[in-house]
């Protein structure tokens, strides 16, 4: 356990990459029932469980092929597996971290001052998120830093986007 959560801490903290990472199939699949299993609640605070149940598998789908396609455009397809760990279980910790802070801003949208404090750190977690996964991409990808920047917004923007044409209810 300690070999995959001390790495996993170390991703998280821009210190460690991917390659950190255990490498097994069965971690990858774990890591992404974990994924899909902790998107459900944070979907299902604006939608019906069956949509967040669809609109997770559509996420993962995208996470894998994303992951996959540029990973085979860089020639890096080895590194599949812990890629595809570490963007997993990145997820499933900033899922989890933002969960209480959507059903706050869901249950008491009139208090101001709340909701300040509940935007301001929902920002943070997301600038930290989005630093995370350009950490992963760069590490990945054996890319620099401005390049794995962008794969970053191309793939939160194909992911937005994948969900808003199959799902515009979610929107």
């Amino acid at each position: 356990m300690n070999s995959f959560f001390k790495p996993l801490l170390g991703v998280l903290l821009l210190n460690k990459g991917p390659q950190d990472l255990p490498y097994s199939n069965v971690l990858m699949r774990l890591c992404l029932v974990v994924y899909f299993v902790t998107g459900i609640p944070g979907l299902v605070i604006n939608t019906d469980f069956q949509y967040a149940v669809f609109a997770m598998a559509l996420d993962v789908l995208v996470l894998l092929l994303f992951v996959y396609l540029c990973l085979h455009a860089f020639s890096r397809l080895e590194r599949f597996v812990q890629s595809v760990i570490a963007l997993a279980s990145i997820g499933v910790v900033f899922q989890i971290a933002v969960l209480p802070m959507l059903y706050n801003f869901n249950a008491d949208p009139k208090a101001a001052e709340s909701m300040l404090s509940l935007s301001l750190l929902l920002l943070m977690f997301v600038s930290w998120n989005l630093a995370v996964y350009a950490h992963v991409f760069r590490e990945s990808f054996s890319v620099r830093l401005p390049v794995a920047m962008i794969l970053t917004i191309c793939y939160i923007v194909i992911s937005l986007l994948a969900r808003k044409i199959v799902f515009p209810e979610l929107s």
